[in-house]
């Protein structure tokens, strides 16, 4: 039996993530929020039964002490660790939250696992790191060069993921590269899968900013849950070897869609029929033009393939919203 700790319980992957691990019934479940009343909301949005295998904290993860009080208490022997401020459509836009949030909770986080003697840590990077990569797809040996605060933060906190790793201070650590992950309770005002949903729900189209040429790879969450499921079953069994340690892996598919493309499957997965709206991007710094992963990697180390399509999550998406469109 593991005793699972994860950081940011309450937030979109978290929700999937504690649903999946709860489904297994050799695991104990500590999630830790920064959100009030944090047990009653999941278990009213998940309809959990009170005797689950499941406790909840409220915490702030930028508040070392409470961090290392927490863990101590709880003594984990899993990490997983999901918090962070999220958002990279502006580069400058609450960095300080964000740094702040996402660099000094991390290192707060590690520092708790530390203490506690956590074994095994998986951390949700981001694709960001990478910044505006030409040569494609993406491999997780190209240079980071982030064109975002999101990015920039998510990159220095892998650094001191790897820290912990190579002074020995957490045993097992892997860092996940997630792409662009969209599915059922996505709730961001940056993403466009959710800003197109939107719209298309009230009957209106979709507003595309630029010629809707970039492409991003839109990857579900049930496949991020799963990439951070192998990662755990591996990271005991990965010896240092032609990748070196610590382990970092993109998470993606593998496929490029362009956000044009995106606008017309969702358009028509809503029965509509409509023509996107081009606008014109309010900024044109730190755009990144294409993004989609080479994931030979993850493959063949954790046996991890995506298995659900976009048609296929897009259309599980769109049953699940609760929406009244006019049809033309």
């Amino acid at each position: 039996m593991h005793r699972i700790i994860i950081t940011g319980g309450s937030g979109f992957i978290g929700r999937h993530l504690a649903k999946r691990l709860l489904s297994d019934k050799g695991n104990d479940i500590v999630l830790l929020s920064n959100t009030p009343n944090l047990q009653e909301k999941f278990l009213a949005q998940r309809r959990l039964l009170q005797d689950m295998p499941i406790t909840f904290h409220t915490a702030d993860i930028r508040d070392r002490e409470s961090m290392l009080d927490l863990f101590q208490n709880e003594r984990p022997d899993i990490c997983i660790h999901l918090a962070a401020k999220t958002g990279i459509a502006h580069p400058i836009v609450r960095t300080e939250e964000t740094i702040d949030m996402n660099v000094k909770g991390t290192l707060n986080t590690l520092e708790a696992c530390h203490r506690s003697k956590v074994n095994n840590f998986v951390f949700a990077s981001s694709a960001a790191v990478y910044g505006d990569i030409r040569e494609l797809p993406i491999k997780e040996d190209y240079a980071t060069k982030p064109v975002s605060t999101y990015g920039t933060s998510k990159m220095l906190a892998e650094q001191h993921v790897a820290s912990f790793q190579r002074s020995k201070k957490i045993p097992n650590t892997v860092s996940l590269r997630v792409f662009s992950v969209y599915g059922s309770g996505q709730s961001s005002a940056v993403d466009v899968i959710t800003r197109f949903a939107a719209r298309l729900s009230r009957g209106l189209p979709p507003v595309i900013y630029g010629d809707g040429l970039h492409t991003r790879d839109f990857i579900s969450v049930d496949d991020v849950v799963e990439g951070i499921l192998l990662s755990l079953r591996a990271m005991d069994g990965i010896e240092n070897g032609s990748y070196g340690l610590p382990l970092v892996f993109n998470i993606g598919t593998g496929t490029p869609t362009s956000i044009k493309q995106l606008a017309h499957k969702m358009i028509g997965l809503f029965g509509l029929e409509l023509e996107p709206i081009y606008e014109q991007e309010l900024e044109n710094f730190g755009v990144i033009e294409h993004s989609y992963a080479d994931t030979t990697r993850a493959k063949e180390l954790l046996c991890f393939v995506a298995k659900k399509g976009l048609d296929t999550g897009l259309s599980e998406l769109v049953s699940t919203m609760n929406h009244n469109v006019p049809k033309n």
